[in-house]
């Protein structure tokens, strides 16, 4: 096996297939692969295990991983370009018990076309969330699962808000795309360079819009409400099932329900979805794989907190009275926005209830 050309058509492969992560597993005879496509891995084949070391040195050279370094994880990061497109592609090795798993990340879409009606976001949702970020301050979340797209949301957001007179700051962890004319900082926990000190560096930078990668612990959760009150815009992101949870998870970190009720502007929950595929109507061809499914698109749930919602926060109410609530007031439940794309088409009803019945 010519190992560069085998690497280079594992990645053309992936690419034409629009594969997010490629996973190379050591099994017990063979290094078998398997590509993640609209969110669910499919094996696209396997090489023997004299073929598997070769091809494993080769990508940790092409990704700047030390290759005698086996026993420890390690993470790298090449550039390839693809039919005239340069694609960023994130190299994570791991021990196993048959030898090192890589996993590769390929990070093709450029944030800067992206648009939130690209998201898939209905015109009232897009108008809801425009109303939010225009807002002059505030804590914006965007909450979902691992894969759910918030990051992509994030920068969707950012897109529309930035603007000359203003300084745009990200904390990232990583950093996956380069947003022109913003001020993106790479978190490095070995360094000592974690969300919470970052963030604090960064409010003595005189920023107007702060986004941060994610909010993990009550200190960088307490930085960020406190940036938000001091009439900073704040974008971040929650692991949280729906909207109206992330009250209740900021809550449970300790936050102040006054402090929450007055820095929170809105809340953005969502999932990814799979869409029908138009070539075969979803009953399975070459096009798809024979999954019936082909590209996703995003549903969302949009809260958008005013101060006729701030006596139940502070009055710390249960969630499903939060719930309905919000609900009353016009906010779609991410079961509703899926259900509409099924009932237009764009999906099955297996697919919302492999969406929604995690979520409820």
């Amino acid at each position: 096996m010519d190992t560069a050309s085998y690497v280079n058509r594992l990645l053309e492969e992936a690419l034409d297939t629009r594969a997010s992560d490629v996973h190379l597993e050591p099994r017990a005879e063979v290094l078998q692969i398997r590509q993640r496509v609209d969110g669910f891995l499919v094996p696209v084949g396997s090489v023997s295990k004299e073929e598997m070391y070769p091809l494993i040195s080769r990508l940790k050279v092409m990704g700047n991983l030390d290759i005698g370094e086996k026993r420890l994880p390690q993470d790298g990061a090449l550039t390839v370009t693809h039919r005239g497109e340069r694609v960023d592609v994130r190299v994570s090795s791991m021990p196993t018990l048959y030898g090192e798993k890589l996993v590769l990340r390929l990070l093709r879409n450029r944030p800067e076309q992206m648009s939130l009606a690209e998201l898939g976001m209905e015109e009232e949702e897009q108008k809801r969330l425009t109303e939010i970020i225009r807002r002059p301050g505030g804590l914006i979340l965007v909450t979902g699962p691992t894969g759910a797209g918030k990051t992509t949301s994030l920068y969707a957001i950012l897109q529309e808000l930035n603007r000359e007179e203003v300084n745009v700051v990200t904390l990232e962890d990583p950093v996956e795309f380069q947003l022109a004319g913003v001020n993106q900082i790479q978190v490095n926990n070995k360094a000592g360079l974690t969300f919470s000190r970052g963030l604090r560096a960064v409010l003595r930078q005189d920023p107007n819009i702060i986004m941060v990668g994610e909010i993990r612990d009550a200190e960088t959760a307490d930085i960020a409400i406190r940036a938000a009150l001091t009439g900073h815009l704040v974008l971040s992101t929650l692991h949280t099932v729906d909207a109206c949870s992330s009250i209740t998870r900021l809550l449970d970190m300790g936050i102040e329900p006054y402090r929450i009720a007055s820095a929170l502007t809105g809340v953005v929950a969502q999932r990814l979805v799979r869409l029908i595929c138009q070539g075969c109507k979803g009953k399975g061809c070459d096009d798809c794989r024979q999954m019936g499914f082909k590209n996703r698109t995003g549903v969302f749930e949009i809260l958008s907190v005013k101060e006729d919602f701030h006596p139940l926060i502070v009055d710390r109410a249960p969630l499903s009275r939060l719930r309905q609530n919000f609900r009353k007031a016009g906010m779609r439940s991410l079961s509703d926005a899926m259900l509409e794309k099924v009932m237009t088409g764009e999906t099955t009803i297996s697919e919302y209830h492999r969406v929604v019945d995690v979520y409820e």
